[in-house]
This record gives C-alpha cells, structure tokens and sequence, in this order.
C-alpha cells in the first residue's frame, strides 16, 4: 500500500506464486477515508489512512478473515529495511515493512504479510468462511480426554470429545461420555462423529466420520496422543470435513 504526495492511494496483493493484483481506484483517497477490496486470495479488506501532518500515510489494514477485521496499526508494526521491493531481503521479524524512508514527495510505502484465506502464517490464522450449517469446512480437528478406568475389571473407559471447525472453533461436544458401546459426537458437522474405545490402555482409540476410518496411532490424520498422567490422556487428530 502507498501513497505519493498526500494523495494517489495505490494497493496490490501479491501473492507467493508471483501473481499480482493491483487496486488502485480508490474513491476516499485521503485522512479517514476507509477504502475496502475483495482479493481471491486474501478476501474483503479495506485500508484506512489516518496521518495527515507530512503527506498520507499511517495506513490501518483491515482483513475479514483475520480476527473479524482486527485493526492493524501498520506504522507500529513496521521497520525500515531497503529502498527497493526486493522480497527476500527483508528481516523476519516483523509483519509490516516500510519500504522507502520518508522523502520530500511525502511518499509512504508499505508491505505486509497476509496469510491467504483459510492458512496460517506468521503466527495469524485467516479464518476461512463459515457455511450455512455455521462451520468452516475444510481440515477439521479433534481433541480427546481418555480417562482410565476406576476398577479395569469391570469399568469402562469414559471420553471427553470436542470436535473443532478448520478454524479451530469448537463445533460440537460430549463429556464423561462412557464408551460401554461407539460414542456419537452430534456437531454443526453434516455427519455423526463416532468414538470408539479399546479394552485396555494401550489400545488405539478407533474413529469414524463420512467414510474415513483412522486410529489414535494414524499418522496420515496427524494423531498426537500422550501417555496417561493422573489417570488420563489427552490426544488431538484431523480429518476431512467438506
């Protein structure tokens, strides 16, 4: 985002495959117009200038998918670093960067990361949008509680379960639940979630959703399960939620 001489608001979004897109026709180019876009990549955002005193610059960024159009104080968030766009000389450290110091044409110039819609990067998750069931679809997750069995003889194991969107929103939930038979998790999710509990502590925990199958030991889901610790243990899988 830049701007020349107090006024010629220009914006372009590149992104890591070197396509470029520029938004450059602005209708409020000047103090506390807020300009929005729709990219492909990134989604609605919209630039607010706020200093007037030396030219047009202080730029707030606003994105709809980070944190529900969360202010970014680019200025504060940014560092000098070189005089040209060269991309890979930049310093890692921080979100924004301001490409050339100010000069007498008051020109500001700035870059920042954005993680595409629906990714991660630098720390920032976009939100990717919510369906008309109230879900983000996409990669969803899991997060399990194995609480181990008061008397093995006899007792089962109990389950707390919650379900999460590809956003890492909880979606659905069940607690103490006692797998005395497969464990039905009811969530925003089209389908039933079913839990499935082993006969002794070092069985894998069995799961099930829309077709997949996959144990607490599958890696192809990504299944992070630790060791019992105060009589339980706690794991975390993904798997497919379109």
């Amino acid at each position: 985002m830049s701007t020349y001489e107090g006024g010629g608001c220009k914006a372009s979004v590149t992104c890591s495959d070197g396509v470029k897109r520029e938004y450059n026709d602005w209708n409020v180019c000047y103090v506390g117009g807020r300009q929005f876009f729709t990219d492909p990549a990134i989604g609605d955002f919209s630039i607010t200038w706020t200093d007037g005193g030396r030219g047009l610059g202080s730029p707030i960024l606003q994105v709809k998918s980070v944190k529900d159009w969360s202010e970014w104080d680019v200025s504060s968030l940014s560092s000098d670093y070189i005089k040209e766009k060269d991309y890979n000389a930049r310093p890692e450290t921080n979100l924004c960067y301001r490409v050339n110091a100010y000069d007498s044409h008051f020109n500001y110039d700035y870059i920042c990361g954005v993680p595409k819609v629906g990714s991660k990067g630098a720390g920032i998750q976009a939100d990717k949008p919510v369906n008309d069931r109230g879900y983000a679809p996409g990669w969803c997750g899991m997060h399990v509680v194995q609480h181990q069995k008061p008397n093995p003889a006899t007792d089962r194991y109990r389950f707390d379960i919650t379900l999460k969107d590809h956003n890492g929103k909880a979606i659905g939930e069940v607690l103490g639940a006692v797998a005395d038979k497969p464990i039905e998790v009811f969530s925003k999710l089209p389908y039933v979630f079913i839990l499935t509990g082993g006969n002794v502590d070092s069985d894998a925990v069995l799961f099930d959703y829309a077709g997949q199958h996959w144990g607490s030991n599958d890696q192809g889901h990504h299944c992070d399960f630790g060791a019992y610790d105060n009589g339980a243990r706690q794991g975390d899988c993904g798997f497919s939620c379109d």
